[in-house]
């Protein structure tokens, strides 16, 4: 597999319980009220995930803007647009047009795995940062990109020019609901709502990895490290090659020490494919490096956070970066 590490080192923990997850291309993704973060794909099919502003191509791409204001909810019309009303657990509600209950079970099912996945790969002790209190996820699926263009906005007050949006909104504020509005990916052999592992890893990282809102994950650059975990993290409990990555690593474009500059100002390429290089270099090299900045990210120390990562990293790894992207 040029360009990209071996597949099995794609997987980078072990990934039994993908073995309770049926394929049935589903995973779904704690998003909180309003604030749009990038999407991810189902058990199925994982497609690349650009965001917001960063998006060029609106059918595919998720929104990468993430907003510390509620969402606007319609209460009366999203419950007779949405009829589903589906409970995993106490910390997940699906709300859908339509959804048959084999399709509702194995998103509960899919999302229950990946977030062990999830756990084991950044050594979470399943504690939420403080101040967390973004308990529950609802993912909101309509029937098609079209159903989500034609509705959302009016339901939830988001830019439906993206591949669906993880509404984290202030996950410190009382009643604030974390939700991820999505769609059926009509492309699809089978049942699969679009972008779900990536927005899910969305949820899982502001919760357990990054403390407060997002505009407090972005004072500082980290968007290598919240996009290419997202990337990372669903190729990975997926079992995909993520042949964008591969494509970008076989060129070389840049040095590690350059992505950790990355913003929301960059193209897809550099904060997706090379996000996902990034932290799969690091999660699966350099371990150490990766548990102290986590470190600091929940503690919400963002400056001291930049102070390793430019000072105590730097360029330290760029030449053995610029050789393990050609292995």
């Amino acid at each position: 597999m040029p360009h990209v590490p071996a597949r099995s080192r794609l997987i980078p923990l072990a990934v039994s319980v993908l073995a309770t997850c049926a394929v049935t291309t589903l995973a779904v993704a704690p998003t909180s009220a309003s604030t749009p973060r990038s999407t991810a794909a189902p058990l199925a099919a994982v497609a690349p995930a650009p965001q917001g502003p960063l998006a060029t191509n609106p059918s595919d791409a998720p929104s990468a803007a993430r907003s510390s204001a509620p969402a606007k909810v319609a209460t009366q019309a999203v419950n007779s647009t949405l009829p589903v009303d589906h409970s995993c657990s106490s910390t997940l509600r699906v709300r859908a047009q339509q959804m048959t209950s084999g399709q509702l079970s194995s998103v509960c099912t899919s999302l229950a795995g990946q977030a062990a996945y999830f756990h084991n790969v950044v050594k979470s002790d399943s504690r939420p940062v403080r101040g967390d209190n973004n308990t529950s996820l609802e993912v909101v699926v309509f029937n098609s990109s079209s159903e989500y263009r034609r509705l959302a906005g009016s339901l939830y007050g988001v830019s439906t020019n993206n591949g669906g949006v993880y509404l984290e909104g202030n996950p410190s504020a009382p009643g604030n609901q974390a939700r991820f509005i999505a769609y059926r990916d009509e492309t699809a052999s089978t049942f699969t709502v679009k972008n779900l592992n990536h927005e899910y890893t969305h949820y899982l990282d502001g919760r357990f990895n990054m403390f407060g809102d997002w505009n407090a994950n972005i004072s500082t650059p980290t968007l290598w490290w919240i996009e290419g975990l997202a990337e990372y993290v669903s190729y990975g409990y997926l079992r995909r090659h993520n042949t964008w990555a591969a494509g970008e690593a076989s060129r070389q474009t840049y040095n590690l020490s350059t992505l950790f500059d990355t913003t929301q100002q960059h193209d897809q390429d550099r904060v997706y494919a090379w996000g996902y290089l990034a932290v799969y270099y690091l999660v699966e090299n350099r371990p150490a490096d990766v548990a102290k900045i986590l470190g600091y990210y929940r503690a919400g120390s963002w400056q001291a956070a930049r102070t390793y990562i430019k000072q105590n990293i730097g360029t330290r790894y760029d030449a053995d970066f610029r050789r393990w992207l050609l292995t």
